[in-house]
């Protein structure tokens, strides 16, 4: 295959069409990384579950202990930040990442084990632990893959399919994929915690690598390779951003009866994009110059070198219409 042909097929593999695509990734990387309440009131019952799981040894269990784990969010500010070079994203969702883990998972684990072993009898290391705490190259080399596939999941949902970020489905999607993500992480964290609580350092720091390697093939080598192969990258963020700035910019140069511009930018292939704005202005005598939508085109295409469609919406309170 010529390397025109390579070129055509990897546009072909991109996102287009989508509204505000990349602009959306941005904030759901940024609403990822933010650390609620509710983050950790999750954790806490999703760590009851495994712990008991563990114990229990019971696969069941743990795999309702997974339905409740709210790791997928953190893990795509991961792969989000380190696609589009933000520190912020990148770091805040490690953080929120490793803090629920470790010092929430791990802990709450840790005591559930302290309590149970003092009052309960029979608490002992189960195969089900064993599994995260002393695996097999066989369980371990399984265990990367798991991760990977887990992580590519969660990155497909938002490229295979974009609609998923508009659509209501979609939070049932995510939800579907949070539980392959947490297989790959609250099962090791909640072992870290029930090895230390048992006096079995050996299982705990095994566990701890294998929590380690399975956040690096999740956020690393599954869910941002998988963005960097659909063609996600920082220039279209950054492009989607100039042109909203640019539609804003020259809007206000021409009308100073505006209140508020809202741009959308449809991102249709490398050179093409849709923009839609609605402008909300306040004078109902607004003079409007025949060849606006032009001039909005004009300055988007001498600042970003893009060819686009512009459709301009003017609204005063109950009242709105459109230039083309």
């Amino acid at each position: 295959m010529t390397r025109l042909h390579w070129k055509w097929a990897l546009r072909r593999f991109r996102v287009w069409g989508v509204r505000d695509y990349y602009t959306q990734l941005e904030k759901i990387g940024g609403e990822g990384a933010e650390i609620t309440s509710g983050y950790f009131l999750m954790i806490f019952a999703a760590t009851l579950l495994a712990t008991a799981g563990l114990l229990m040894d019971s696969p069941t269990v743990i795999i309702g202990a997974m339905c409740v784990a709210p790791f997928l969010a953190p893990s795509r500010s991961v792969c989000i930040g380190v696609v589009f070079r933000n520190r912020k994203l990148f770091f805040g969702g490690l953080f929120k990442q490793v803090i629920g883990l470790l010092l929430v998972g791990a802990t709450i684990a840790y005591l559930i084990t302290v309590m149970l072993n003092e009052f309960v009898p029979g608490i002992n290391i189960t195969r089900e632990i064993l599994l995260r705490s002393m695996p097999t190259m066989r369980d371990f080399i399984l265990s990367i893959i798991i991760a990977i596939g887990a992580g590519m999941a969660a990155s497909l949902a938002l490229t295979a399919d974009p609609r998923i970020l508009a659509q209501p489905w979609g939070q049932i999607i995510d939800a579907m994929i949070g539980v392959e993500i947490a297989i790959s992480l609250l099962p090791p964290a909640a072992v870290i915690g029930i090895g230390f609580a048992l006096g079995q350092l050996d299982i705990s720091t095994n566990a701890f690598w294998l929590l380690v390697v399975n956040i690096l093939g999740l956020d690393i080598l599954g869910s941002t390779l998988m963005l960097v192969l659909r063609g996600i990258h920082r220039r279209y963020l950054e492009l989607e951003k100039n042109i909203r700035k640019t539609i804003i910019d020259t809007l206000k140069r021409n009308l100073t009866e505006i209140i508020e511009v809202e741009a959308h930018i449809v991102l249709l292939s490398d050179s093409t994009a849709d923009v839609h704005a609605t402008v909300y202005y306040t004078s109902p005598d607004i003079s409007l110059p025949a060849t606006l939508a032009q001039c909005v085109a004009s300055e988007i295409a001498d600042k970003t070198y893009y060819r686009s469609n512009v459709f301009l919406e003017f609204t005063l309170g109950q009242t709105h219409f459109m230039v083309r």
